[in-house]
């Protein structure tokens, strides 16, 4: 609401209590909002005036009732045939001349806003339009909808010009309230190329259950495989088919069982609202040839191969050789060479950086760490191993750190160090997990920071080695003490034994309550009476 809206605001009110205050003149305040809405509407671009009309006239009668109805910003974009964000820039513009009120969903932004029209203003905004558009919304004169449109046009009904660029609208409309239209309102181009898909292959199959592999629907669509599980996982909680994992595992991709009814819908609005084809601008493309995402990949060491796929890819390697890629599937003959992102790599490039340190310390440490397989490493770093980190990425430290001469001395000790984080809970808070905090800290540096308390392999051998010397020296010492005791004890004795005469041994023998008829037995009882008496008196 502008300021001259504010400011006779309350002289429409009738319940205040002020006894002073002047009855509402009504045509007057009318006058100001016409000509408030007027001067708004002239300040817009023919874009705005257009997402402004085709909201106020979304709501099905909720001008008349000022009911607040929902409503999704991708239904304005591809129903006025304009960009998502002139949608966001109109929006707060209209909000603050006083058309409508907005607030978020109560399910979260994702969901849309909830629109409440305010009925005078809405109806005064429509009439304007009208006069200057007619009844109805005629989106055919947008400047970019002419007669010449080109390639380099930014919102295009059709892309390229061998196309029909005055098709006429589609009769379809979208029902925000259904759950299929509102998944269909919220799909972009590449997500609804998924859900072609899945409509032709429920056509080519008799059944309710069709089958997908999520990296070919991928290829198909022309998207990232996380862009076709997105949508695959939408289309199941919106209730169009059922998800589940196959059978056989992941690797043989989703069953969906098919509902009829919304996926009859999908149909429908798929034919009234096709999706464009792709273009250059579009990621992942059937025809890129280099950084194509999709190609064949072949593994350049089969040595590995049963790190990935313990079960098929031995007998694969037993029956088959290897076969050179092609990074076309039309069938290109040209193989295409290695590159570093392969995960694979022919190890003759690491072999002469290795062969080049001569025989040094740091060769000996990098066959050492490239010779722990993945089960070895699992065993010597559990924890590691848990957080992907593997032999894998040893390697490529290894040939990184190498390429650049620099040392690789200290890489175990610190798969050491971090493994000693891990079970102690101290290892730094990553954005991007511990897996590759730890990676690029190795990639870069060699070596990981040293925990307070932590001891190496090494260190703690020499450590125990040396506690369980001091062990033993402390157990002799105390041995040596006791037997100088028992001999200064013997000593003792032996002197008062001396001292005693023959009288004397008969009356201490006699007070032996066991018969004494050995010498051994005899001395063991005038030991124990010494000790008891004479030694015991004396402490």
């Amino acid at each position: 609401m502008n300021a001259t809206a504010h400011k006779h605001k309350y002289y429409g009110s009738g319940n205040c209590d002020d006894q002073y205050q002047v009855p509402a003149d009504t045509d007057h305040l009318k006058k100001l909002m016409r000509r408030d809405i007027t001067g708004f509407y002239n300040r817009l671009s023919v874009t705005g005036k257009r997402i402004l009309a085709a909201l106020i006239q979304s709501g099905p009668s909720t001008v008349e009732s000022g009911e607040p109805f929902p409503f999704v910003i991708s239904s304005l974009q591809y129903g006025v045939k304009c960009s998502k964000l002139s949608v966001l820039r109109t929006l707060p513009k209209g909000e603050k001349a006083g058309l409508f009120k907005r607030t978020n969903h109560q399910a979260g932004r994702r969901h849309g806003s909830i629109i409440t029209l305010y009925k005078e203003r809405c109806e005064f905004f429509l009439s304007l339009y009208k006069q200057e558009y007619g009844l109805l919304l005629d989106t055919y004169h947008d400047r970019y909808q002419v007669q010449g449109v080109t390639n380099s046009d930014r919102y295009q009904i059709n892309f390229g010009n061998k196309q029909d660029q005055n098709a006429k609208p589609s009769t379809q409309s979208l029902n925000i309230s259904d759950n299929t239209d509102a998944l269909f309102s919220r799909l972009s181009d590449q997500g609804k190329r998924v859900f072609g898909i899945i409509s032709t292959l429920s056509e080519q199959t008799e059944q309710d259950e069709i089958s997908l592999v999520i990296q070919s629907i991928a290829r198909d669509a022309a998207c990232s495989e996380v862009t076709a599980r997105r949508v695959i996982k939408h289309g199941h909680e919106a209730g169009i088919y059922t998800k589940r994992q196959h059978e056989r595992g992941p690797r043989f991709g989703v069953i969906l069982k098919l509902n009829s009814g919304p996926m009859e819908r999908i149909k429908e609005l798929l034919q009234a609202f096709p999706a464009q084809n792709v273009t250059n601008a579009d990621r992942y493309q059937p025809g890129v040839t280099e950084h194509d995402r999709y190609h064949e990949r072949n593994d350049t060491d089969p040595d590995t191969k049963h790190d990935r796929y313990p079960v098929t890819n031995t007998i694969l390697a037993a029956k088959q050789g290897i076969k050179s890629c092609h990074s076309r599937p039309e069938g290109n003959s040209a193989s295409q060479p290695d590159t570093n992102a392969d995960r694979y790599q022919n190890p003759l490039l690491l072999d002469r950086q290795i062969k080049n340190l001569s025989g040094s310390e740091e060769e000996r440490w990098a066959r050492r760490l490239l010779s722990i397989s993945t089960d070895e490493f699992q065993i010597l770093w559990p924890r590691l191993h848990d957080e992907r980190f593997g032999s894998d990425q040893i390697r490529q430290i290894i040939q990184h750190r190498l390429s650049f001469d620099e040392t690789i001395l200290d890489i175990e000790n610190s798969l050491h160090a971090a493994e000693w984080e891990l079970e102690h809970d101290t290892f730094p808070k990553a954005r991007k997990g511990p897996c590759n905090y730890f990676f690029a800290t190795l990639k870069s540096k060699g070596t990981w920071r040293r925990p307070v308390g932590f001891l190496t392999p090494n260190e703690q051998a020499l450590a125990n080695a040396k506690k369980e010397i001091l062990t033993e020296l402390k157990s002799i010492e105390q041995k040596k003490i006791k037997q100088a005791e028992q001999d200064a004890q013997d000593a003792d004795f032996e002197s008062w034994l001396a001292t005693l005469s023959d009288d004397e041994l008969n009356e201490i023998d006699a007070r032996c309550s066991l018969p004494l008829s050995t010498d051994a037995s005899k001395r063991g009882w005038r030991k124990t009476f010494w000790a008891k008496n004479i030694q015991g008196a004396k402490a």
